[in-house]
């Protein structure tokens, strides 16, 4: 299994801290977390969240995206016995799996799990003011993410 290092290149205005940890099971895990301040609204345009580590053996995207809607938004009695939350978007060739929903402040949210390379699980959580800097953030993070393999 290769290794893989990831990089998220940003316009400037974007703020970017970048960390590795490792699980308690031994899988070490990127975490690449970005905002786009409104210094006038004190308030972010823009956040992303990226999570990217070896792929559990047991999983699939599809399957981790389910685990993070039950985590984030979790299910209601009433939802139909058949419902299922997940949707399939393509996202830089691949395809994303995920969910849409709203942060604690009304603001629209979309978290994506892609199995971005072969064995290598990427998780994205991004949020923004309205849909449009959503679709638009996605669209820039799409273009922007890179994995390059270690030598």
């Amino acid at each position: 299994m290769s290794k893989y290092t990831i990089h998220l290149d940003l316009p400037g205005g974007w703020e970017k801290e970048e960390s590795t940890y490792t699980e308690v099971d031994g899988t070490d895990v990127t975490h690449i977390e970005c905002h786009l301040p409104d210094d006038v609204a004190k308030k972010d345009l823009a956040v992303v969240d990226i999570y990217s580590g070896l792929m559990p053996s047991d999983t699939t995207a599809a399957d981790e995206a389910l685990a993070n809607y039950a985590d984030i938004v979790g299910f209601d009695e009433t939802d139909p016995e058949d419902f299922d939350p997940i949707i399939e978007w393509p996202f830089a060739g691949k395809k994303a799996y995920g969910f849409e929903a709203l942060c604690e402040d009304d603001s629209p949210m979309r978290l994506m799990c892609i199995e971005i390379k072969k064995g290598i699980l990427c998780i994205m959580s991004i949020c923004a003011q309205n849909d449009e800097k959503l679709i638009e953030t996605i669209k820039l993070v799409e273009r922007n993410l890179r994995y390059k393999a270690e030598e």
